[in-house]
């Protein structure tokens, strides 16, 4: 699966007659699946690996490496999954996003562990969008959203200084952090998101 389908999404907004603004969105995803945190959700960082996201954005990799790099990866795949499942505390996450390649931004159309109707910056590489979510720049529509679902579930994320994830383009593997005002993670964000169509999406649709 390749999350980078501008113009086959294009198409299928064509033929099914969308109307032409919806086409200002040239990805529509929904994501689905877990947040961790407590005791145990520390991040691959923490035991000297990195994340998926953050190994998908480095540099290609020379041919005599490609052994090291893979058993890397699966490294960093096995220490994420260890501290997803080893956290105190674990809840369904929710993701609907559509993206905007002309000027490179993201629209929360609907979630539970951002603000929905939030507009993010991405950068896209060839393997990944990333993006990071800054409460300061929400004003009062995230002091609202901070007195929902996420907050009372664990209440240390109201130190939240910045929610930062990655999408993976081939496998639509999403992983992020919350992290605090030191710069300490106090959550992780693990989705699989997969593409939808804009009449699939949450009324008022775009």
């Amino acid at each position: 699966m390749r999350l980078a389908g501008p113009g086959l999404l294009a198409a299928l907004c064509l033929a099914a007659g969308a109307p032409a603004q919806a086409q200002m969105y040239h990805l529509y995803l929904r994501c689905q699946g877990m947040v961790a945190a407590g005791p145990g959700a520390t991040t691959p960082a923490d035991t000297g690996v990195t994340t998926r996201g953050a190994t998908a954005g480095g540099a290609p990799a020379d041919s005599d490496k490609n052994d090291k790099n893979s058993a890397d990866a699966d490294e960093n795949v096995q220490a994420r999954v260890r501290s997803v499942r080893s956290a105190a505390k674990r809840g369904d996450a929710q993701l609907d996003l559509a993206l905007r390649d002309n000027n490179m931004s993201m629209l929360v159309e609907r979630s539970n562990v951002l603000p929905t109707g939030q507009r993010l910056s991405y950068q896209a590489t060839q393997t990944q969008y990333v993006a990071t979510f800054l409460p300061q720049m929400a004003g009062a529509g995230f002091r609202k959203w901070g007195e929902g679902w996420l907050f009372g579930w664990y209440p240390p994320f109201q130190k939240m200084s910045a929610a930062r994830f990655a999408i993976n383009r081939q496998s639509g593997v999403l992983e992020g952090e919350i992290v605090g005002a030191a710069g300490e993670v106090l959550g992780l964000i693990d989705m699989q998101c997969e593409p939808k169509r804009n009449e699939d999406a949450p009324a008022p649709r775009f």
